[in-house]
């Protein structure tokens, strides 16, 4: 396995639960902006085993931290809908 961002999945898989909500365009190059914002503002987890994802994923598992990536998800939805490069 190559070193991978645990964040990258947990940011794009929070974006497809709320998306609905967010009242944005929702075409693949608008939710990758998205993405990008967010992961550009918050620490990265790189892991390079199964056991390091797992144990980085059971780190990001609490209410305040879910409620960071909600509110950066926002703030960047709304950036992205005024600026779409679409």
């Amino acid at each position: 396995m190559k070193p991978y961002n645990v964040m990258e999945a947990i940011v794009a898989q929070k974006l497809d639960q709320i998306i609905d909500t967010l009242g944005c365009c929702q075409c693949e190059l608008c939710k990758w902006d998205i993405i990008c914002y967010v992961l550009n503002r918050i620490p990265p987890k790189y892991v390079i085993t199964h056991e390091g994802e797992l144990f980085s994923k059971l780190d990001t598992v609490n209410q305040q931290y879910e409620m960071d990536v909600v509110s950066l998800l926002t703030q960047a939805a709304k950036t992205i809908k005024t600026n779409p490069r679409h």
